[in-house]
């Protein structure tokens, strides 16, 4: 996944009436902080990693210890949420203020590589590749952005179109993208306000999961996770990454993480991957992820990230392509003939690059400004 889903890039958007500083007939900008080439390597990397990562734990039967290694695709999930935060605030912050182009930049970024994969899907059920039953109330979860895995937790509407399980995350990504234009209305006005009332809301939203399994309100309690990447943007394009400045955001993910072992505790332990040990899970492995950024962890991680910067972007650069076109290709049309190696790699490759680059003209674009 792509960021999952957006680029990083220098902000074009005009000054705010606070980066602007007036003298006599003079009107002098001051240009806001952006992006140094050691962050922009370290978000490449990291979505390259994740995405490489996703790959491996679906496809690669490792034994032994080694193979627990690779056993949490879904924390990988969750390093894209972060990511995710991180570049739409930097992003969309003031752009955001214009809904109809923030939304429609949203659109054409998330759902034709979700469309390609989706067609892939249906292409090799229709030829008998994949063995997945067809079923319209999941194509049309899918398009509306309600899927997620019944299997692992209960409240679902509806599972991942024709079984291709990773698209679970796009619901919540889209929900992420939906809200993020509101909160902003309500940060406009008070800054210290919203950071404080995006934790309680998710924290109530979990505890209302609990009580009343559904989708809406598990995604809502996620949108903590995805916002305390937002916030570590807003920090450094602030210049001030340290923990005092995000106590809200500690003090949230620490009580989200409460209620989830509340959860365990109430419901009982079914699993390590299953509810309600999977919530916690999350939440712990986001807040854990959340405090390495304001650990000197942060800028060793940076500047190793320069030295491989080419090859990581270019990875990143179909990273949410793979994220959607491997499962179906490499998973699910498995076989046991070694000769499949070598043309699924290859499809799986020219699918992620026709869903991240070859989908980029098929909607408009929407203005920068």
């Amino acid at each position: 996944m792509n960021e999952l889903n957006g680029t990083y890039k220098r902000d074009t958007t005009p000054p705010s009436r606070s980066a602007q500083r007036t003298t006599g007939s003079e009107q002098e900008t001051i240009a806001p902080r952006t992006l140094s080439p050691s962050v922009r390597a370290g978000l490449d990397v990291a979505r390259a990693m994740a995405a490489l990562y996703v790959v491996v734990h679906h496809t690669v039967q490792i034994p032994g210890p080694a193979g627990a290694i690779f056993s949490f695709g879904q924390e990988a999930v969750l390093v894209f949420f972060l990511l995710s935060g991180f570049v739409i605030f930097a992003n969309e912050k003031d752009r955001s203020a214009r809904p109809m182009g923030y939304y429609l930049r949203r659109v054409r970024r998330i759902y034709p590589p979700m469309l390609v994969a989706m067609a892939i899907s249906t292409a090799l059920w229709a030829t008998g590749l994949i063995s997945q039953s067809f079923s319209v109330e999941s194509l049309l979860g899918t398009l509306l952005a309600v899927q997620d895995i019944g299997f692992l937790k209960p409240g679902v509407v509806t599972d991942p179109y024709l079984g291709n399980d990773p698209l679970w995350s796009l619901s919540y990504e889209i929900f992420f993208y939906m809200v993020f234009p509101i909160v902003m209305i309500a940060w406009r006005r008070s800054e210290v306000a919203t950071r404080w009332a995006v934790p309680i809301v998710s924290v109530v939203a979990y505890a209302t999961y609990l009580m009343a399994p559904n989708h809406l309100s598990l995604v809502i309690a996620y949108f903590l996770m995805w916002w305390a990447g937002a916030m570590v943007a807003h920090l450094y394009l602030g210049g001030g990454i340290r923990v005092r400045n995000a106590l809200p955001e500690f003090v949230g993910l620490t009580v989200l993480c409460a209620a989830a072992a509340v959860g365990v505790f109430a419901y009982g332990f079914a699993g390590l991957g299953y509810f309600p040990f999977l919530i916690f899970r999350h939440c712990a492995v986001v807040l854990v992820l959340f405090a390495l950024l304001f650990t000197p962890i942060r800028s060793l991680l940076a500047r190793m990230s320069v030295r491989v910067a080419g090859a990581a972007a270019a990875v990143a650069g179909i990273s949410y392509g793979l994220y959607v076109v491997h499962y179906p290709i490499l998973v699910q049309t498995s076989a046991n003939e070694s000769w499949w190696i070598v043309p699924a790699i290859a499809g799986t490759i020219g699918a992620a690059w026709l869903a991240d680059k070859g989908t980029d003209k098929l909607l408009p674009r929407a203005p920068r400004s």
